[in-house]
């Protein structure tokens, strides 16, 4: 009788979890629902693709809370064998509450920074994840309703469903614990692939399901392919190339053309010049820039870029701030975590600052934050550098910023700079490193940048119903416009002094901000590059690619050439040098790496390796899914030896023999371009070979060849003709017919666009291969032809 008794007492508990079930999923719809009307608030996106992005949202949330079902059955079947009905109640709450407010922390942590939460959580401190965050907690009623409802509802739903707990089935408890088996077997993300950009598969995804997957990822060590044992540890990627070295496997002759040097004059009094580099927090070329997919935010850096040396296709190597510095001055490897997070152990290494310092340079850094952030004062100090100010020495007289922790503001980091200027040493090398660019946005006076965004607005010529989506980031582009406002008060202050004319300024990216959302993976990478100086005899834009890895190498190689300083004879940088190609091609290989715990990416040639993925590089930057097992196979090589090379390093922890003083010679003019090791051929594929523009009467006639330079027949393509005004925004387009060409085929075609009133003077034109789908590029197109209205025939390239 008591064993019967034990048994219905089983029995009764287990069947007590499918009558409470009903309470978590009408919570985890309520957070579902929350978390997608936030996401797609004031956006772009049409109905039928916020349509789409719920629907995907609601079939990831269901998969995934069945795949939680068995673990969230094992934890609660202690609580529901309490016999006390209101602590079995409270205790089952308790419990699935931690559920659902982890799941409202990891989607009010997107809304805040556009990206999902993932194992980068455990590469940064406390106290830098609290700076990180301050000032960004959403109070908004959207938001405070995204945390209270589901909770609400859990705690209702359990109040109500605790009547029939004594009468719940043990069948349906069976049958949930089934399901939530069965349901790892299917795959996640599902329907992800009928998305149209990162942007909604991210806000799509369940972020539960993407912060496990990555932190499994991550503590598996994926992110550094182990080194063999033994003498395997030099083993090739493949038997054509050489071993890598077991000591110092990044070392090797330093090489670098100098491809500066043609685009400079000699300085006014035959010294070396000075070199000022400016590192913008934030700063994307999608909001920066000529042809900026959403409108240029940066009118000061636009008039600049008309009178430098422009990059348009340039990337950084990471994804957050990380590593800037070790990748633009040090051309260094990524390590595990960025090489900063080396800490104590990072090894010193030939760079700018040092190379410089030691040829009688002075050198100089400025940040408005606490440079203990990331290990930059660790890095800075090791690379040599005389004077450096943060937020600590930033001395009286400066307000700091009072919507966050970050520190100064870049109004008040300017005037630190410009307080110093009038007397630097010349030859010198100042760096500056801003802030304001970054969450939570906002700094003193921002209500007078946020009218000159609605003025911006006007200027670009944004369509009504994008203005939502603009307006609803209007903190952050207020905030880009006030960066640029103080780039802009630097340049005319300095402009001023003497050494300005004998000065070299770089300006780049970080990385490309993610809060606002992003199309394609690659945009996060995506920045610009304006090299400006007095100096220069001519401005030009260059379309090849090159990262941040190839501007000291570059910088060096200018230096060494052009001016008569020295460079090292040998380094372990990963960089090659700038390619100032006027096409666009990719001749580097480079690793990329998102945050500090992601698995790094690889750009090799025309080939781009994600997550295990291959896509193809295409004009404009876009990246477009590859189907190619050869070039999958030789990119994977490309990753894998770097990859070997880095874990080598992390185990020996030296970059070069003689750390930070190699041995300096002057520039030599290599007797042939060195080979990076399997190099890739120059872009193939899809290509624009020529186009003509002719204008007649009120029409513009384009006559454009496309050519094919695979031994496979190409992708099926469209023609695409973009007619945009002077000022950037679209004004026509028009496309041809689909086609496809055979194997190193070539066809031409000839399109034909009406003139629009806004083009009476001077207009542009582009034509490209175009994706059928999509409509973004595909392959080489010839972009930003002008089309001159008082000419007959303008122009063929």
């Amino acid at each position: 009788m008591a064993s019967s008794s034990a048994s219905a007492e089983r029995g009764n508990f287990w069947s007590r979890f499918a009558p409470a079930f009903p309470a978590l999923l009408l919570a985890q719809f309520a957070l579902l629902a929350c978390a997608v009307v936030s996401g797609v608030a004031d956006t772009a996106w049409n109905g039928s693709e916020r349509w789409a992005i719920a629907g995907v949202a609601l079939a990831q949330a269901v998969l995934v809370l069945l795949r939680v079902m068995p673990i969230l059955l094992l934890l609660s079947l202690p609580l529901l064998a309490l016999r006390r009905e209101r602590l079995r109640l409270v205790a089952l709450a308790v419990l699935w509450s931690l559920l659902i407010v982890a799941q409202v922390g990891l989607n009010q942590y997107f809304q805040v920074a556009h990206v999902p939460l993932g194992a980068d959580l455990f590469g940064y401190s406390a106290a830098e994840i609290r700076t990180t965050l301050s000032g960004d907690t959403p109070l908004d009623p959207r938001s405070m309703l995204a945390y209270a409802l589901p909770l609400l509802l859990l705690w209702g739903g359990l109040y109500m469903g605790a009547r029939k707990w004594p009468s719940g089935s043990m069948r349906w408890t069976s049958l949930l614990l089934v399901a939530g088996l069965f349901a790892w077997l299917m795959p996640l993300p599902m329907g992800a692939h009928v998305l149209k950009d990162d942007a909604a598969r991210d806000l799509a995804s369940n972020k539960l399901a993407w912060f496990c997957g990555d932190v499994w990822r991550w503590s598996k060590g994926s992110t550094v392919v182990a080194p063999a044992s033994g003498n395997a540890a030099t083993a090739a990627a493949s038997a054509d190339e050489p071993p890598l070295d077991p000591q110092f496997p990044f070392l090797h002759p330093e090489q670098t053309l100098d491809t500066l040097g043609p685009y400079f004059s000699p300085t006014s009094d035959g010294r070396p010049p000075n070199v000022v580099v400016i590192v913008v927090e934030g700063l994307g070329r999608s909001f920066s820039g000529p042809q900026a997919s959403l409108g240029s935010f940066t009118p000061f850096l636009d008039e600049l870029s008309a009178r430098s040396l422009y990059f348009d296709n340039f990337l950084s190597n990471q994804g957050r701030t990380f590593g800037v510095l070790p990748s633009l001055f040090n051309s260094a490897p990524l390590a595990k975590e960025g090489f900063t997070a080396l800490a104590e152990h990072m090894p010193p290494g030939p760079g700018l600052f040092n190379l410089l310092g030691q040829q009688g340079y002075h050198t100089a850094f400025y940040n408005g934050t606490d440079t203990t952030f990331d290990n930059e004062r660790a890095f800075m100090q090791l690379q040599g550098v005389q004077h450096l100010v943060d937020k600590k020495e930033f001395g009286p007289g400066y307000q700091l910023n009072p919507f966050s922790e970050w520190g100064y503001p870049d109004k008040e980091l300017v005037s630190r700079v410009l307080a110093d200027s009038a007397q630097l040493q010349t030859p010198f090398l100042l760096a500056m490193q801003t802030i304001s660019m970054h969450t939570a946005y906002q700094f003193p006076g921002q209500d007078a940048y946020r009218a000159r965004f609605e003025q911006r607005l006007h200027e670009l010529h944004i369509p009504d119903d994008q203005l939502g989506a603009y307006r609803a980031n209007a903190d952050i582009y207020s905030t880009v416009l006030y960066t640029d406002d103080q780039l802009h008060r630097y340049f005319d202050a300095v402009a001023k002094l003497p050494w300005y004319a004998n000065t070299v300024f770089v300006i780049t990216g970080d990385h490309r901000l993610p809060e606002i959302p992003m199309g394609e993976h690659i945009d996060r990478y995506h920045v610009p590059l304006i090299v400006f100086s007095p100096l220069l005899k001519q401005a030009r834009h260059f379309r090849a690619v090159s990262s941040q890895l190839d501007v000291t190498p570059s910088l060096l190689a200018l230096l060494s050439h052009t001016y008569g300083l020295k460079r090292p004879a040998q380094t372990p940088w990963l960089g090659t040098g700038l390619d100032v190609d006027d096409s666009f091609r990719n001749i580097h290989q480079l690793p990329l790496q998102q945050t500090k715990t992601s698995a790094p990416d690889y750009l090799a040639g025309r080939w781009w390796l994600h997550n295990g993925q291959l896509f193809e590089l295409q004009d404009g930057m876009h990246l477009t899914p590859a189907d190619d097992a050869f070039a999958l196979e030789w990119v994977t090589r490309r990753l894998q030896r770097y990859a070997q090379a880095n874990a080598i390093f992390m185990q020996k922890l030296v970059l070069a023999p003689d750390g930070a003083t190699p041995k300096l010679v002057a520039y030599q003019e290599p007797a042939q371009r060195a080979q990076p090791i399997g190099e890739a051929p120059v872009m193939h594929g899809l290509s624009t070979d020529s186009a003509e523009v002719t204008v007649a009467g009120h029409g513009v006639q384009l006559t454009a060849t496309f050519s094919n330079g695979d031994a496979q027949p190409s992708r099926s393509f469209v023609p695409l003709a973009v007619l945009t005004a002077e000022d950037g925004h679209e004004l026509q387009e028009i496309s041809g017919s689909a086609m496809q060409l055979p194997a190193n085929g070539q066809r031409q075609v000839q399109l034909g666009l009406p003139r629009p009133e806004a083009c009476s003077s001077r207009c542009y034109v582009s034509v490209f291969p175009s994706d059928p789908q999509t409509g973004k590029a595909m392959g080489q197109g010839r972009y930003h032809m002008p089309v001159d209205a008082n000419a007959a025939v303008d122009r063929t390239q």
